[in-house]
This record gives C-alpha cells, structure tokens and sequence, in this order.
C-alpha cells in the first residue's frame, strides 16, 4: 500500500544524489548565441512572507510529488503549504489481518506525517470547521487530483468558495488536466471517453456514472475559465471571441484578479519518489524504468501530442507554473508529455527501487519550454506577471 511505503522515508523526494544531468538545448530554442531568447525574471512570485498555497488532492501521488518540491525548490522553500486531506484520511479501520484486534488501523497515517514533516507544510481535513480559515488565507491553489470526477468535484467545490468570498486572498490558481479533451470525436480519445457505471453488481451499492472523463476534465477547465473572467473554449478546442486576449499587456489585469493556468497531460507513468509502494511487481518495474529512462519533457500549448507523462514531472511543472512572474503563462493551457529515453549516461546509477530516483526537472527547463519557439521569437514577450502587495 503507498502510505504504508512511505513511511519508511524521511521525505517523498527521498535523498536524490547530488547528481544533476544535463538536457541537451535545443538548436530552436535560441540558435547558437541564445542572444535572441526571452530572458524570464530570476524572481518568484511566491513570497513565503505574505503567501499560503493550498494543495488538493493530496492522497494521490502528482499531489505529494507537488508538496514535496514545493517545500524544496528555492522559489517556494519557506511559504506556507496547506495539503487538503478528505475526512477518510483520518478514518481508523479494522485490522484486517485480525479480527480479534481491538485498535484501530490508519492507513493513511505514515503518509500524513512523512508531509507534516516537510518544512512549513501542514495536513489538514477539508471537513474540519478550521478549512474555512485555511481557504480565507489561500493565494494559490493548485489542483492536482488525479481522477477526472475528483477534479471536476474538487474545482466545483473551490470554486463555489471563491464565489462566496471565502477565498479573498486567492491570486493564482493551477489545475490538472488530460491532453485529449479537445479531441474527444477521434480515436483514441473517443474510446477512453466512453460512458460507463461505476458499482454495478455490487451488493448494497447504487451504480453511478463512471465514464467520460475527459468531459469531467473539459467541464473543470472552463469552469475555472469562466471563474476568471475569461472566455471558455468549444469542443474542439477553438477559442470564442478571443479569450485571452485580456491578458495581452499585465497592466490591463485588475488587482486582485484571479488567474489561473491548464496543465494538460498524458496518462500518468512513474511514481515519482515513491515508486516501490504497489504491490503490483510487474508495474512497479515498468513504473520504475520509466521514471529512469523518460526524464525530459515537451510542452506545447493547446491540446497537443499523445503519450505518457512522469508524474514528478507533472508536478514540477505545475509548481513552476505558480512560481513563475511570466505574463505569458497567466490564463493559458499546455500540454505536457514526458520524452526519452535519455541517452545511457543519464540513466546510469539510477534504481528507483533502492530509492535512487532521478532528479526532478529544473525550474530552467520548464522555462524552456514555454519560451517562445523558433517562429515565435520575433513577438514582443508579455511584461512580468503582477506580484500582489
């Protein structure tokens, strides 16, 4: 069981050796000089002095991942990080392996104190009477369940706050989403679309609709568009009326306004740092060879490639998509697939079962990515994203 795994381990990063590889540039991303590429600020828009980030979905891996890193990475160490927990995290249960046994069992307990012991990162229940002071003081909000009717009830659910002025604080928020929900009439979208029920022939059990999750995912994605004020996209991706357009010059931005960013990503592979907590040997094994052999990335804006992406990747860019003071990626979506393999000198020395996981991605080669391409480079670059006061 993952929770029971990790409790071995001081933190879910685990100690990553000090060794770092580099990704070979790409010859479209600036030419040989570089002198023509876009220069992003070196600071954060995250301030631990003034901000708090709420991070939902945390039972699932992408969301562990995302705490972890923020609690690392030097443009998010030291800010506040609330993970939001469902009231069954703390739900004792019988033990399974004796029925005699009078106490209880909680599972979810090794993986609530392996976060607690992050630094400045705090677990809290979302049916506790306190979350409603936790969302009061939330600046940033990153969703990153796992499942599309989790991240449909979650979105709902953040945004219904949002719209009852219990999160007056809230500046950015960044969501998971799955590439293919604007291509949801082609295979093979069409067919990982299909309606099915959930809990049929189970005793006791009403079935309930279970399928079409890249609409679930679709219908978050506009919902958190039109929570910003902007404009959401039809079925096929296009874009009514110019949304977006709004954001074109940061100074056209009102103060206070909430913003947000997409991240668009394939079926979810690896296990990041936690990738022995499955009692499935066989996908533990393939999990764990392509953590090692998949540690580069593509991003692309829209609804782009098909593949598979690495889950410490996924949450590394979501985190970088929060910490970053580009115009360029406010009120925008991307897509994002995890590319290799690597050549063999990276993967050397690399065995995710003995905890030796390779370093997640760098904040530089996120940006990267979502510089302007060889074609674009010639547009004038947005100005700095606002820093609330």
């Amino acid at each position: 069981m993952a929770s029971a795994s990790m409790a071995s381990r001081a933190s879910l990063a685990g100690a990553f050796p000090a060794r770092l590889s580099a990704r070979p540039r790409r010859a479209s991303r600036g030419g040989a000089s570089g002198a023509s590429r876009v220069r992003l600020a070196p600071r954060a828009a995250v301030d631990p002095e003034r901000d708090t980030i709420l991070v939902t979905g945390c039972k699932e891996r992408v969301a562990q991942c995302a705490v972890d890193q923020l609690a690392k990475n030097e443009r998010s160490a030291g800010t506040t990080v609330k993970v939001c927990l469902p009231p069954s995290c703390y739900v004792g249960v019988k033990n399974p392996l004796n029925a005699m046994a009078k106490d209880l069992l909680y599972p979810d307990r090794p993986m609530i104190d392996c976060l607690s012991a992050l630094d400045a990162v705090e677990c809290v229940d979302q049916s506790d009477v306190a979350y409603a002071n936790v969302l009061a003081s939330a600046t940033g909000i990153i969703i990153a369940n796992e499942y599309a009717p989790d991240v449909l009830e979650e979105t709902k659910a953040v945004l219904a706050a949002v719209a009852a002025g219990k999160c007056p604080n809230l500046k950015r928020l960044v969501l998971l989403s799955h590439i293919g929900v604007c291509r949801r009439d082609v295979d093979p979208w069409k067919f990982m679309n299909r309606k099915t029920k959930v809990g049929t022939g189970v005793i006791g059990v009403e079935a309930k609709d279970g399928g079409a999750p890249l609409d679930k995912w679709f219908e978050a994605e506009n919902l958190v568009r039109v929570a910003a004020g902007d404009v959401p996209i039809a079925d096929d991706g296009s874009v009514p009326n110019g949304a977006g357009e709004n954001l074109v010059n940061a100074a056209e931005l009102k103060p206070g306004a909430l913003t947000y960013t997409i991240v668009r990503v394939g079926d979810l592979r690896g296990n990041g740092p936690t990738s022995v907590t499955y009692g499935d040997a066989m996908l533990t094994l393939v999990d764990n060879a392509f953590d090692v052999r998949m540690q580069d990335i593509e991003m692309e804006e829209g609804d782009q490639f098909e593949g598979f992406t690495k889950r410490l990747s996924t949450a590394v860019v979501m985190n970088r998509m929060l910490t970053s003071t580009q115009n360029r990626v406010l009120n925008k979506t991307f897509s994002l697939i995890s590319t290799g393999p690597v050549d063999r000198e990276r993967r050397k020395g690399w065995d995710v079962a003995k905890g030796r996981s390779p370093p997640p991605l760098t904040d530089t080669v996120v940006d990267e990515e979502i510089a302007p391409k060889e074609e674009e480079q010639g547009e004038v670059e947005g100005a700095p994203a606002p820093v609330p006061t």
